[in-house]
């Protein structure tokens, strides 16, 4: 089993051999031009007989054609009356007090966007019948303008699909070189804004993406490969390549999911089931939360303001990572990030043209990178490249020394990441003593003793393969379709009869779904939840509908909802009436249990062949250079612990032990680190 994650410095690589019961990984610099030379060179180091392999992949491309705006030009069908929706958008401003605030800029200029007559009332019934001379016309436009990626969104589609559906036949028979998203394949979900901008998105990126997988499978069929390529979605979970090219929209997330559902994992099997995952890469850092071992599901995101109504792991992004950039503003303050020197050119220390200093030319200099030979990509890291960058960029102007301008980049970046983990926890009414901070991606194990001590996370776990952590998050995800639909009535009209008749048409579709996957009957698992809310709010909380649908299900229904509702928001009504808007069904193909290899046991002192040698680290500028010990995590055995200052070196990640900090190496090959005898951010 293989899984491939695509970062914005590295593209990480697992692999995982079922039969010899073994774990590999792999990183190598991602190409940005041409993302299939990084994956076949990561392919080729760790000598993947393709014939014999089944692979995920975990995609940036849709989402980096989004960011960069790189997708093709695109059109979109409405229904008449409703051209404006789509640049209208919602009347509230996120931002209150931001004089100058300015709303998304729609992907599909408003001379593209065309208006079809057709009307459905609320129900899905037919008020007016479809016009085709008007989508024969919008044919005609698009072709005439060249373009040949169209949304389709009608008012009331998600009730009844059958327009929209007959103008992607249409386009079909009339105009084959497009290709046409439709709404109702997308999101069955009420709200024409939200819908109207998700199968925008999807129609923008869609054949970029799909240029890329096509490219993709091809070169893995020339190879020898014959399963099916599976892509993580952000929701967590894989789809077929072919639902991926489809429905790009679903993969924007792909890669930070992986990791989120490898957190969920590793927490339920070492009995931690709330942890924060936290992943640091090279351009960014990815955080969120599982609770009681499940990740947080939201039904609407949002990307630079656009919506995106589709089911989505609750992860919070910021532009921090190794390859964040420092730099000063106008009045001579220290700045880290968001800007991020990526692959190309990389951090100074990579001696590929990189001009501006980073966070991981200020590890270097401070001593917490590990030795050369663990470095990935060949990299020949250059120390005094990177303190001469430091020096110049912010010590020299500052009137610091080199040392005490790298441990001020360091310092910065971490109060931006314990940010970020306050704002999935604390801001959330989580309290962060209550989880264990799982740390990943080729930064996360350099940082995350310092954020643990600041935000009083007792623990910090740092997994095997955590380097490519997310990649093994995807190597082991089951395949995942979610469906919704709107049915808005309240809980005192509703009928148990009326609510598994319901569920049972959305579960058909889920059950096709599955099965066009390959999937087996008896590994597909279904559940059921409900979007509820107090009769006369605008938003709803959703409720999981566990067991059997009987004559008490709606009564149940209403007191679980309630109770959420104290636990959400810290107050509940209940003698205000419970209105049901949506139903939601999630279908997983459960992959075969998959045991990782466990570490042979060893003393509680690590052997002697664990030891590289002793490094020169600063931990605080002011302490100066100190003596810490260097260790190979491939060496350590189950029951070693480590003592801080200390080191622990893999292939393309770094563990660091701040004096204070104590390690176990756990079974599981997990370094479980103890911050509670640390100074907070030192």
């Amino acid at each position: 089993m293989v899984g491939i994650d695509i970062g914005g410095t590295f593209t990480d690589f697992v692999l995982l051999d079922l039969e010899q019961q073994t774990l590999r990984v792999e990183k190598t610099l991602t190409t940005p031009d041409d993302l299939w030379q990084g994956i076949r060179a990561g392919l080729d180091q760790l000598d993947v007989d393709l014939v014999d392999a089944e692979i995920a992949h975990g995609t940036t491309v849709g989402l980096n054609t989004f960011l960069e705006r790189r997708g093709t030009p695109t059109g979109l069908l409405t229904t008449a009356g409703f051209r404006d929706v789509y640049e209208i958008g919602r009347g509230a401003r996120p931002d209150m007090y931001n004089l100058f605030f300015r709303k998304p800029v729609p992907l599909v200029p408003r001379q593209h966007r065309l208006e079809v007559r057709e009307r459905l009332d609320h129900t899905g019934a037919v008020i007016t019948e479809l016009v085709e001379d008007d989508v024969f016309a919008a044919i005609e436009h698009f072709r005439a303008h060249g373009i040949s990626d169209v949304a389709v969104c009608f008012l009331h589609a998600y009730r009844n699909p059958a327009h929209e559906a007959r103008v992607a036949d249409l386009f079909a028979a009339h105009y084959p070189d497009a290709l046409v998203s439709t709404s109702h394949s997308l999101v069955r979900e009420w709200r024409e804004y939200e819908r109207t901008s998700t199968v925008a998105i999807n129609a923008y990126v869609r054949r970029r993406t799909g240029a890329y997988m096509e490219r993709a499978t091809e070169s893995l069929r020339h190879s020898g490969y014959a399963a099916e390529l599976f892509v993580n979605q952000s929701a967590g979970g894989v789809v077929s390549v072919r639902t991926a090219m489809a429905k790009p929209v679903m993969t924007l997330m792909s890669g930070p999911a992986g990791g989120v559902s490898a957190s969920a994992r590793i927490g339920m099997a070492s009995g931690r089931p709330n942890v924060i995952a936290f992943d640091m890469g090279g351009t960014s850092t990815d955080v969120s939360v599982v609770l009681e071992g499940k990740p947080r599901l939201t039904a609407e995101s949002e990307i630079e303001r656009h919506p995106i109504s589709l089911p989505t792991l609750d992860i919070h992004s910021i532009g921090a990572g190794g390859g964040s950039i420092a730099w000063l503003d106008e009045v001579g303050s220290l700045g880290v990030g968001p800007r991020s020197a990526g692959s190309e050119p990389g951090p100074v220390c990579y001696g590929r043209g990189g001009q501006e200093p980073t966070v991981t030319d200020a590890n270097l200099v401070l001593g917490r990178l590990a030795p050369p030979e663990f470095v990935p990509g060949g990299l020949a890291l250059d120390a005094a490249a990177a303190a001469s960058a430091i020096e110049r960029k912010v010590a020299d102007p500052l009137g610091l020394s080199t040392l005490a301008a790298a441990a001020g980049i360091t310092d910065i970046v971490n109060l931006k990441l314990s940010m970020a983990v306050r704002a999935v926890a604390v801001q959330r009414g989580l309290d962060p003593k209550d989880f264990v901070l799982v740390a990943f991606g080729g930064a996360g194990g350099a940082h995350a003793a310092w954020i643990a001590a600041e935000l009083g996370i007792p623990q910090v776990m740092v997994p095997a393969a955590s380097g490519q952590f997310s990649a093994l998050g995807i190597a082991l995800t089951d395949v995942r379709h979610d469906f919704v639909r709107t049915h808005v009535i309240g809980a005192d009209e509703l009928t148990h009869d009326v609510l598994a008749q319901r569920f049972s048409a959305i579960e058909d579709d889920a059950n096709r779904a599955l099965a066009e996957e390959n999937v087996p009957a008896d590994r597909t698992v279904l559940s059921r939840s409900v979007d509820a809310r107090y009769r006369g709010q605008e938003y709803t909380i959703a409720v999981p509908l566990e067991g059997e649908i009987g004559p008490a299900t709606v009564a149940s229904l209403q007191a679980a909802f309630h109770a959420l509702h104290e636990r959400t928001y810290g107050h509940a009504s209940p003698d205000e009436p419970v209105e049901v808007v949506n139903l939601r069904v999630s279908a997983v193909g459960r992959l075969p249990e998959v045991e990782l290899p466990r570490l042979p046991a060893g003393e509680t002192d690590p052997d002697s062949d664990a030891v590289v040698g002793l490094g020169q680290t600063t931990f605080d500028a002011a302490a100066g250079v100190i003596d810490t010990t260097i260790y190979r995590r491939d060496r350590l055995r189950a029951g070693n612990r480590i003592k801080g200052p200390a080191i622990i070196a893999d292939r393309g990640a770094t563990t660091i032990l701040p004096p204070g900090a104590r390690c176990l190496s756990a079974d599981r090959g997990e370094l479980v680190i103890d911050v509670t005898a640390m100074e907070a951010r030192r």
